[in-house]
This record gives structure tokens, sequence and C-alpha cells, in this order.
């Protein structure tokens, strides 16, 4: 793993359970990757996404705290920009344009491709979290994305005649994707379930209370072959599942 994405996995755990980090310095380091070689579409002139790589580096040789490989190297560096962006957009710096536009970067990549559910299945379990921390996920405004790269002008990955998508456009096509996924275990392919729970249960939704419900019931089929690092992250996010099942049992015996 990369100092970069040390830093920035190092740094989540205080910023996704309290919303801050004690050093505002070490987010500068992430934000100077931001457009440089390496980066997830950069030689497509893709600008505004962060390098968790070099070019030179093999960006599939990581693991995720639940234990998850990446596909490949263009895997990886879609992932490693995600965890970045999700650092920051965490630790509040959503006001900042520069991470405005990298939220906006993986969203093209993910939920704005053509034909469904382009990307790998642990990017788009890993973009959720970038919909769960969004403050306007249910707002009609438009998603700032620079579709001016040549990256974007794939008519046969992006649909060139359609580029105006709202946050509650990602959102909507992200649950769709959830509840999909939730369904049937092959449909989320060496994730764990328990990568897709955390952010869902920020997600305040009837459709992912619905799929939150579903997973419940279910067996983390990715479980093999994980060390305990790992197994004990996915029973740490296990945990916060049954004390939200537990809590919506309790308001419908109230109501």
């Amino acid at each position: 793993m990369t100092d970069v994405l040390a830093l920035a996995q190092r740094l989540w755990p205080q910023i996704r359970d309290h919303g801050t980090v004690d050093d505002p310095s070490a987010l500068d380091t992430l934000l100077a990757t931001l457009g440089q070689p390496g980066a997830p579409g950069f030689e497509g002139g893709e600008l505004h996404t962060f390098a968790a790589f070099l070019p030179s580096e093999d960006a599939s040789d990581f693991a995720l705290p639940t234990g998850e490989r990446p596909l490949d190297d263009a895997d990886g560096r879609l992932i490693g920009h995600m965890l970045i962006t999700r650092t920051l957009l965490g630790a509040g710096l959503h006001v900042d344009r520069r991470v405005q536009q990298a939220v906006g970067a993986t969203f093209a990549q993910t939920w704005c491709v053509r034909g469904g559910y382009a990307a790998s299945p642990l990017a788009l379990a890993t973009s959720l979290w970038l919909i769960a921390l969004d403050p306007l996920r249910k707002s009609d405004r438009p998603i700032p994305i620079d579709w001016s790269p040549a990256l974007y002008q794939d008519p046969e990955r992006w649909d060139v005649d359609y580029r105006l998508f709202s946050h509650y456009d990602i959102r909507e096509r992200a649950l769709d994707w959830v509840v999909y996924a939730s369904v049937d275990p092959a449909r989320h392919e060496g994730v764990s379930m328990w990568s897709i729970v955390e952010p869902l249960l920020r997600l305040e939704d009837d459709r992912a209370y619905t799929a939150l419900a579903g997973f419940s019931e279910a067996s983390d089929v990715a479980a093999e072959s994980t060390g305990a690092a790992a197994m004990l992250e996915r029973g740490r996010i296990e945990g916060l599942l049954r004390g939200f099942v537990a809590q919506q049992r309790a308001r419908r015996s109230r109501g």
C-alpha cells in the first residue's frame, strides 16, 4: 500500500466515527494528489481524480479493511481515488470545489456509464460511501461533472447526449444496485456484504432498509480465507446492523 493510501486509511476510522481529523494538514497531503499521473482517467484527460498510486505502481496490491482486493490495476486506481475522496468528504471538505469535482468524477466512472453496472462490485460498494456522506444526496441539484475530457467521449461507454445528473439521480441508481445486489450474493461477487451494509446504514431510505433487512438474514459468502483483522472489521459492522435491526423492531412495536 502506498503512503498516501495508507494515510487515507489511517485517518478514516476517526473521520467515520467522529467526522473530524486531529491534524487537518494531513488532508492537504491527500489533496495534493489531485490530477496527478496515476489517477484514474488521467491519460484520458480527467484531472479531477486523486492518484493513490504512481503510474509505475501495481494498484491492485492492497486490501480494504474488510479484506477485499481490487480486481486489477484499473479497479485499484479507481477504488484508491474513492478512498481518498471518502476521507476528504467525511472530514468536512464537501464545501471544497476540488472534492465536489472528485465526487463527480467518481460518479461519472461508476453510476453514469451505459449498460448498467460497468464498474466492479467492489468499486460500486465503495462509492456508496460518497453518497452516504453527501449532504445533498436528496437534492435535484446537478452533480458537478466535467464531461469535456476525451475519456468521456466514448459513445459505447457514456451517453454523449445525456450529461445532466443530480445528486438524487445518483442516489437512486445506487439504491437500484443495492436492492439488486442484496437478492443474490453472486451479484456482489468478491465483496463482503458488510462493505455494502455500513454506508447503507446512513442512507435513511426505505429501499436501503429493505436491503438491510435482507442482509441481516444472509450469510457473508466472501468470508473464506480472510485474515483476523478483516473479520474483526466485519464483526464491527455486523454489530452496527444488529443494533439497527433492534432499533427498527422497537419502533414498530411502539407504533
